[in-house]
């Protein structure tokens, strides 16, 4: 049970980022390109301790258990799944220095990120890796200093975080590298053209011969082995960011049909109460996943929660556009439109859907039960 400091605390966490989502964020996206890096907003987030969420109080952060942590990806993502993929990288940033890191780099590092003031991206997929002992990215050290070769796709943030943690191998071990992008070494590409998630950077980025401290900047030290750990990433943050998503599309969708159904014909009413029907039924059915895997109610696994209601977010918002119409498509309710677009974006991210799927149907045919 919590003491009532405790409520107290978290109620105030809840209800800040909602009304940030609410005033701050549907403001900003009034009356910003989706495209610009939200710099105010970032500030806000910053002052709301959104970036020290995991860190524990002792390192200057807020220590939030893990229930308020995925209460923080559902606001996010009610208004923006942008900023829920920044904050939520750098959030498992924080608690793989707090699990992984040496004591002076916890000591260097976790005040600074849980302050929000050094925010960090991660380096890690590559195009055709799934695990993370094939990565092509390597580490070679010599006469105490390391070299960092490789290319990466898809890192998020990468043009504005002040550090970048690149997975690569260093002999038999996959390590995380602390790199600096301002300093040599590093080109950040292009931003990658996409349908959605915008405003926060998508680029590659490649390092050529980067010079870095293989005592000082590599998490744990430079034997230190993560590819167990990057194995087993836990999905449930997405689980959250879909289930924030839906309740934000099915929200506008019954505020626009009960503000226009009176207009319409009685065989046309009829037809909407049965697609309102549908959307509340997919909107219990990922509130009841979710329900599941916060209790940890066996077979249900985070892997299988994640595909389900990123794909049931999908079914959605699609339907929930073809029922506002043109509204949706072209007019005050665009921000159907965003929710359409970032949804495409889920099931791909962290680890793929498709990755999570042969997983489950190894076990199965295993006999496996855990």
């Amino acid at each position: 049970m919590r003491s009532s400091d405790e409520t107290a605390r978290a109620g105030q966490g809840a209800s800040g980022l909602s009304a940030f989502v609410r005033e701050d964020v549907e403001s900003y996206l009034a009356s910003h390109a989706e495209d610009d890096y939200p710099d105010v907003l970032v500030e806000r987030l910053r002052e709301l301790g959104a970036f020290g969420a995991t860190v524990p109080v002792e390192h200057g952060g807020s220590g939030r258990p893990s229930q308020e942590v995925a209460q923080l990806s559902y606001e996010l993502a009610r208004g923006w799944q942008s900023l829920a993929g920044l904050v939520g990288t750098h959030l498992k940033l924080c608690q793989q220095m707090l699990r992984h890191g040496t004591e002076q780099q916890k000591r260097t590092w976790l005040a600074p990120m849980a302050r929000g003031e050094q925010v960090f991206a991660r380096a890690y997929h590559e195009r055709g890796v799934g695990d993370p002992a094939a990565v092509r990215t390597t580490v070679d050290i010599s006469d105490g200093t390391g070299r960092l070769n490789g290319h990466k796709s898809w890192v998020t943030n990468a043009r504005h975080a002040d550090r970048i943690v690149v997975i690569a191998r260093a002999d038999d071990a996959t390590v995380g590298v602390l790199t600096d992008p301002h300093r040599p070494g590093i080109d950040i590409g292009a931003e990658l053209p996409r349908p959605g998630m915008l405003g926060v950077s998508l680029a590659e980025v490649t390092y050529r011969d980067y010079a870095f401290d293989p005592k000082t900047e590599v998490i744990g030290g430079p034997e230190h082995d993560l590819t167990d750990a990057l194995r087993t990433y836990d999905v449930t943050s997405y689980v959250a960011r879909a289930l924030g998503s839906a309740d934000a599309v099915y929200e506008s969708a019954l505020r626009f049909v009960r503000e226009t159904a009176h207009h319409r014909s009685p065989e046309a009413r009829g037809a909407i109460g049965l697609r309102m029907g549908e959307l509340s039924t997919q909107r219990s059915a990922m509130h009841a996943v979710w329900q599941c895997l916060t209790e940890q109610r066996p077979p249900l696994t985070p892997g299988a929660a994640k595909v389900f209601c990123t794909s049931a977010l999908q079914e959605l918002v699609r339907a929930a556009s073809v029922l506002c119409g043109g509204a949706a498509y072209a007019g005050t309710l665009n921000a159907l439109g965003r929710h359409y677009r970032d949804a495409l974006a889920l099931p791909i991210i962290g680890t793929p859907n498709d990755i999570l799927l042969s997983r489950i149907g190894e076990r199965e045919l295993a006999g496996d039960d855990t």
